[in-house]
């Protein structure tokens, strides 16, 4: 993520580690060991560029980021001019007339006596680089202003007011009561989050929340802790100092306290503004009478709003009448809307519709009577939700056809049973009522050939008679195997 910044620090570290190695090893092998003693003590002339930087952020307030990055970069420079190219002007890397005369036979630039001061080469540019760093740390401090935040990273680190803090971090007796703790921490986090706070704190302690009961070093604690959380540490230590001493407090320190929670809680504002601007859903915070009190630029975008509702106090019934957004079951029931928005017993949830855009508005209850709407643009998800609608619809219209078609098949088959049937009943009747009728004239036939049998006259002619008789016999069997058959379609014989 490009907000990710652990990663970005990672990989800065890095390569800062592997210029610097190759630096030293570049150094090396172009040097040689002719200069390798004098690689420590550049080492640390180096590394103490960062020291007016780092004593002025613990002891100076006034002290800025821009002055600090001025004077380590100044006193790099110098360190450069006058420590490292004489070193590399030694190892025959530069001609030894830069060092000699200066550059562009300028004397008073000679980098081993800047401005004539001469001294041995180590003090001189140690002495020279440290304090052009000093001077520029003060000169750009002095001439930017600090930010919020380097006010409030200082106030961490730098012991201010050590007389107000002080009796914040021992035991005492004081005046101050419970009830004086909690409307502090109230003035900073809101009355229910502060004494829902203590009374959870109180529960797990063991403690008494008596309003008028002194207040005890736990409670003291803790109170420090809660508005820590909400204008940081050294401006809650300060906040504490004054409720506690019960004393005068002078105008200065009074100052300084309402910059630092000045500063802190514009930081934080800026903070929470540019989450939310982050945020790719549209969100709108409204006050008890329904008036616009905080948004995110995803709002604006997706309601398309003109530039007169982006103003704290405008009612969310003009943000929706200039938005031109539609409920899709009740268009113009606007005040039905605004009722349901404003309801206090649970969460509202409604489907607008904004040109070709499908939005989901959300409306949640705030603990003060206002309310938190949330636009989110579903337009993808009505889109697939129309698209599983159609695939549906075409699925049980095929479906609805198969199954006509295969009501139609079985009726068409139903019939054609129905006729088979039929045909094997009239088939069946047909030869019961035939049978008599094509077995009589074969019984006939085998009288007559018996009878011929009987007469004939010579074995020839019994032979054939013979063979007649068999035949008829064969055809008479074959007539009743399927005059048989034919019973047994038709139930009259069983097997």
């Amino acid at each position: 993520s490009p907000h990710d910044m652990v990663g970005v620090l990672l990989l800065v570290r890095r390569a800062a580690i592997f210029v610097l190695l190759l630096l030293v090893y570049l150094y090396y092998r172009t040097t040689g060991d002719v200069q390798l003693a004098q690689i420590g003590l550049l080492s640390f002339a180096a590394i103490a560029q960062v020291g007016p930087a780092f004593a002025a952020a613990l002891f100076w307030r006034r002290a800025t980021a821009a002055g600090a990055i001025a004077g380590i970069v100044a006193g790099m420079v110098v360190w450069v001019y006058t420590l490292l190219v004489p070193s590399l002007a030694d190892a025959g890397l530069f001609s030894q007339a830069l060092i000699t005369h200066g550059p562009f036979d300028i004397g008073l630039l000679r980098p081993t006596s800047l401005l004539g001061l001469s001294a041995s080469p180590l003090a001189h540019g140690v002495a020279w680089s440290l304090g052009l760093n000093t001077l520029l740390l003060f000169v750009v401090s002095l001439a930017t202003k600090p930010s919020a935040i380097e006010q409030v990273q200082a106030g961490l680190f730098m012991a201010r007011d050590q007389a107000l803090v002080r009796p914040a971090f021992r035991r005492w007796r004081s005046s101050v009561t419970v009830e004086e703790l909690i409307a502090t921490v109230a003035r900073y986090l809101g009355e229910e989050r502060a004494r829902s706070a203590f009374a959870t704190f109180a529960r797990e302690q063991g403690l008494s929340l008596e309003p008028k009961r002194e207040a005890d070093a736990q409670l003291v604690r803790q109170t420090e802790h809660l508005l820590a959380s909400a204008i940081g540490a050294a401006s809650s230590r300060l906040v504490l100092s004054l409720l506690l001493r019960k004393r005068a407090v002078s105008t200065k320190a009074a100052l300084r306290l309402l910059d630092d929670a000045s500063a802190a809680i514009q930081y934080n504002r800026e903070l929470l503004q540019t989450a939310i601007d982050h945020v790719g859903q549209g969100i709108a915070v409204f006050d008890r009478e329904l008036r616009l009190v905080c948004w995110n630029r995803r709002f604006g975008e997706m309601l398309d709003l003109p530039p007169e509702c982006y103003a704290v106090g405008v009612p969310l019934r003009e943000i929706l009448t200039h938005s031109q957004m539609e409920d899709e079951d009740a268009p113009s029931d606007l005040d039905h809307r605004l009722v349901l928005y404003a309801a206090q017993n649970g969460p509202c949830q409604e489907r607008l519709r904004h040109g070709a855009m499908m939005i989901e508005a959300r409306s949640d209850p705030l603990p003060d009577g206002g309310i938190v709407v949330t636009f989110t643009d579903i337009t993808a998800s009505v889109h697939a939700e129309m698209a599983l609608e159609r695939a549906n619809e075409t699925l049980e219209r095929r479906v609805r056809e198969r199954t006509e078609e295969l009501e139609d098949l079985n009726q068409a088959l139903e019939k054609a049973k129905a006729n088979a049937d039929d045909a094997n009943l009239s088939k069946t009747r047909f030869l019961a009522a035939a049978s008599h009728d094509i077995l009589q004239p074969l019984n006939a036939a085998r009288l007559y050939v018996t009878s011929l049998v009987e007469r004939a006259r010579g074995p020839e002619e019994g032979r054939l008679a013979a063979n007649i008789d068999s035949s008829l016999e064969a055809v008479e069997e074959i007539l009743v195997a399927l005059l048989d058959i034919s019973r047994l379609d038709s139930g009259a014989m069983r097997p």
